[in-house]
């Protein structure tokens, strides 16, 4: 029938079996609990214990791919992520701009997260600020999808420079030319800012507007094929809606605000196009108003200028190219020259925008 239980003043009480059980298991564990009437309270105490379990689930770390029919290759660059050694967790986004060719499925089987968009609205700040908005880690690795890590330190080295120094906004990599590579491609990667082996700071000390065009240019270089920014950084100073040069655009803004960034020869990917003349053309002219608009700098003024520099930079790709030591050379001055006309010729009709015609300006302007 039930147990007794003592009352006050010796008072004896029969409890119903049901409430002597509960007695004996101790308080009820919603006892402490808001009153059913107090609802906001209670949505309270959901948000933080849900802000909580999110907190203690955060990935440390995150990394960013944009991809538009990256092709079967890219799954050596997933594979490659994927295989990077931590003392953190990471996350993988893919940011999709419209593939149609598996690029999608391919990350999706990987076990990266993915994020579709139209190609249509595709642009190259724009994207970046989508694909770190969705991603959770305090810091953020940017990787376009044809570059592969050349290890698994890749991530590891660019996150222990921002921890490092809290005023580091941003780190970017190293790059080494494909294997299969001809010998421009790699000629030009390697000798490119961002191939030498030795780290480099920028920071300008609060003087950067005292300085040079070409020091400002050269404290404000980074290189979204390979990088990770400081989430909080990124808060404050978002790529925007850039077009060509998000990268340089960021880290001018950056450093000007105070910031260092970092060159980083130890997080290294593998990354090297084969580019024919007509790019290049378009290339270096989008380069030349990116610098006359940053900077005002224009490194080809003049025909004079526009003559010396293409020169120069013929002899100096041939020495390069020789020294490769592939064959008999033969091949070493066109390949250099039919680099050097267009880029420096792309370079110098930028200087002079204001005087090309409107169809000219267009003509340039597409395909970078």
């Amino acid at each position: 029938m039930g147990e007794r239980a003592e009352g006050g003043e010796g008072r004896r009480q029969v409890l119903q079996e049901g409430h002597a059980r509960r007695l004996a298991r101790g308080p009820h564990p919603g006892s402490g609990r808001p009153r059913r009437g107090d609802g906001r309270t209670r949505y309270r105490e959901v948000l933080r214990r849900r802000e909580e379990y999110r907190e203690l689930n955060r990935p440390k770390a995150s990394v960013v791919l944009l991809t538009l029919n990256a092709g079967p290759a890219f799954e050596d660059t997933l594979r490659a992520v994927f295989s990077q050694r931590t003392a953190f967790d990471f996350e993988v986004l893919v940011l999709d701009s419209g593939s149609t060719d598996g690029t999608v499925e391919m990350a999706g089987r990987s076990g990266a997260h993915v994020h579709r968009t139209a190609s249509s609205t595709f642009d190259h700040g724009a994207a970046r600020d989508l694909g770190v908005s969705l991603s959770k880690g305090d810091f953020v690795a940017l990787l376009v999808q044809d570059a592969v890590p050349l290890d698994n330190l890749w991530l590891a080295s660019m996150v222990e420079d921002l921890e490092a120094d809290p005023s580091v906004a941003g780190v970017y990599g190293r790059q080494v030319p494909r294997p299969d590579s001809g010998p421009l491609a790699r000629v030009l990667v390697e000798n490119a800012p961002t191939a030498g082996p030795a780290r480099r700071v920028q920071s300008a000390g609060g003087t950067y507007e005292t300085l040079a065009p070409p020091e400002r240019r050269a404290l404000a270089l980074f290189d979204n094929v390979s990088s990770c920014l400081r989430r909080e950084v990124w808060e404050e100073i978002p790529f925007g809606q850039t077009g060509f040069g998000e990268d340089l655009r960021w880290g001018k803004r950056a450093v000007e605000s105070g910031h260092k960034l970092v060159y980083e020869p130890r997080s290294a990917v593998v990354h090297s196009h084969e580019r024919g003349p007509l790019y290049n053309l378009r290339r270096h002219y989008a380069e030349g108003l990116l610098l006359l608009d940053l900077f005002d700098l224009a490194p080809v003024p003049s025909l004079l200028v526009l003559l010396k520099n293409t020169l120069l930079a013929s002899a100096h790709l041939t020495r390069r190219l020789l020294l490769l030591d592939e064959g008999s050379g033969w091949w070493a001055l066109p390949l250099a020259v039919g680099y050097a006309v267009p880029s420096q010729l792309g370079l110098y009709l930028a200087a002079r925008r204001d005087g090309l015609p409107a169809r000219l300006n267009a003509f340039l302007g597409k395909g970078v």
